[in-house]
């Protein structure tokens, strides 16, 4: 890839006392690459993004974004870095509509703080007639295949829920987007309308980095995969060639003793 490296993790480390979450991870993201991040159950990815985006404190390293490193709560990493992210469990307003959580991501991006988006969503901004912000939200739903907007997203199925998701990280236009399993509960469409979702944001010159476990759609969208394994970076490269790797079937095929 050519890309500018829009995101780098250097040594990144978090301790919980004596036990190792991740230890000493390092890659990058560049400008309109997808990189996957694997591994299994416990393997450390969703901590890492976490650390990333200022979920929690690191104990060792940094993160930079175009060569600057961050610091700051996850609120304003957002914002100074362009940061988008998604959850494992949707983080939604199960009692707003699809529309009106996609709205939210406009408003967390505008404002300095979650609280003051949240006031002027519900002190008039989240109101319809507002054709500029509504028509950005009718194109982000369609390139996501997401429909019904009407709807409350308690009424949702998971897939959908994790659609609406990402529609509200898409619609900030972010430069660095992390997904944490957004295929996982999704039906056939769902998986879709993730894929060219990314396929889109890959063409918007983004960079995005994946946690899932369908090997089979990451080895469709991503670039370059990095494998972990008990929070340690054990591959980095090529999809095809971590398929076929050592490390690849030692982790999820091999004994423990074979991964010491």
């Amino acid at each position: 890839m050519t890309g500018e490296v829009l995101l780098q993790c250097d040594a990144v480390s978090k301790r919980y006392g004596g036990v190792v979450a991740v230890s000493d991870v390092s890659l990058e993201a560049r400008a309109g690459e997808v990189v996957a991040l694997i591994g299994p159950n416990g393997a450390g990815k969703t901590t890492l993004i976490d650390l990333i985006t200022g979920q929690q404190p690191m104990s060792s390293g940094r993160v930079l974004v175009r060569g600057v490193p961050l610091a700051g709560p996850p609120s304003r990493r957002a914002r100074r870095a362009a940061f988008a992210r998604t959850f494992q469990h949707p983080l939604l307003a199960m009692d707003l509509t699809v529309r009106e959580n996609i709205r939210l991501g406009l408003c967390s991006a505008r404002f300095a703080s979650p609280w003051r988006g949240l006031y002027h969503v519900f002190a008039g901004m989240i109101r319809p007639g507002q054709p500029d912000l509504d028509r950005r939200i009718d194109e982000v739903a369609e390139s996501v295949h997401l429909t019904g907007l009407g709807r409350p997203c308690g009424e949702l199925t998971l897939g959908e829920q994790r659609l609406t998701e990402v529609a509200r990280a898409v619609v900030r236009d972010p430069s660095v987007l992390l997904l944490d399993e957004p295929f996982a509960g999704g039906d056939t469409a769902g998986v879709q309308g993730m894929i060219d979702a990314i396929a889109a944001l890959r063409e918007r010159s983004c960079a995005i980095l994946v946690v899932d476990h369908n090997i089979d759609v990451v080895a469709r969208i991503a670039d370059r995969v990095v494998l972990l394994d008990r929070g340690r970076p054990v591959f980095t490269g090529p999809v095809e060639e971590c398929l076929s790797s050592t490390e690849m079937q030692a982790v999820y095929f091999g004994k423990a003793a074979d991964r010491a």
